[in-house]
């Protein structure tokens, strides 16, 4: 009967991850950018328009279908899962089933995000900005200016408290136990991390039109989201040794895909218009500011 129950609460978190990531989510992102191409038309804001809309709403389009792909994916593994005998379900790699799914449901807004809106977008906007003097930020930047200190102290504080947790559990010698090799992964990771804030900080600007203000709010933005994923990654994996110490296995599903849900949406909360100065990308906003 308790095999059953987690069974069935499982199903209801795995469904809510498929639709929340691979449906709701995308919905919210291709409203966002609706928003901006009503608001914002192409006849007064060209500079936001390096392609033709016509190529725009192609890519729209390829990236609400895909989407709609990795829908019926989940759907599939779902309806597999729900036809299972109990005692077969509970032999299933969970963890890893979730996480391949869960870098499936990410592909479409990487493609989206990192080639048609990202290295595309904005290599055609740079080709096309015929602007000869360029305007640098000359406020001196560092990493820590992007981040609060009481979210960097957190971020540490987890990451210390995790290396006492892996040297307490290595007292019980688990045969399944990998002891600092969960230290060394999530070291690892966030060196990764810590790499992709220090890219963006300190590289070049991807928008040539993009106003000063916008370029270090999102910076913020991106740096504070980073930080928050080494702490969930860190709590995350804290909870993932604590239960399988505790024989709980059967919790291992629920809490991964609840750890995935929550990780999608603080990671894709970077989508947002709000606050941006799209003035910049008039064709000529000193005449604008004239009227």
């Amino acid at each position: 009967m308790r095999e059953q129950t987690l069974q069935m609460l499982f199903h209801v978190v795995f469904l809510s991850q498929v639709l929340l990531v691979s449906f709701y989510l995308p919905r919210k992102i291709l409203g966002l950018v609706q928003h901006v191409v009503e608001k914002y038309p192409p006849s007064r804001y060209p500079k936001l328009y390096p392609v033709s809309l016509d190529v725009a709403e192609k890519a729209q389009r390829n990236y609400w279908n895909l989407n709609l792909v990795v829908l019926a994916v989940g759907m599939a593994l779902l309806l597999i899962s729900v036809l299972s005998p109990t005692e077969e379900m509970l032999n299933w790699n969970i963890t890893l089933v979730l996480t391949i799914y869960l870098m499936v449901q990410f592909l479409p807004v990487m493609i989206f995000s990192l080639v048609i809106a990202g290295f595309t977008y904005f290599n055609l906007k740079r080709t096309a900005d015929s602007t000869t003097t360029r305007r640098a930020d000359l406020h001196r930047r560092r990493l820590v200016d992007f981040v609060s200190p009481t979210l960097l102290r957190t971020a540490i504080f987890v990451y210390l408290a995790f290396i006492l947790f892996v040297a307490y559990v290595g007292q019980f010698e688990f045969p399944w136990f990998g002891g600092y090799l969960n230290v060394v992964i999530l070291t690892a990771m966030n060196l990764f991390l810590l790499g992709l804030a220090m890219r963006q900080v300190y590289g070049k600007k991807k928008d040539p039109y993009q106003a000063s203000e916008d370029r270090m709010r999102q910076l913020e933005l991106l740096v504070s989201t980073l930080v928050l994923v080494s702490i969930g990654a860190t709590l995350y994996g804290t909870l993932h040794i604590g239960l399988q110490a505790l024989e709980w296995d059967a919790l291992t599903g629920i809490a991964t895909s609840l750890y995935y849900q929550l990780l999608a949406v603080v990671c894709l909360r970077e989508f947002r218009v709000d606050g941006v100065n799209f003035e910049v990308y008039r064709e000529d906003p000193m005449a604008t500011a004239l009227e």
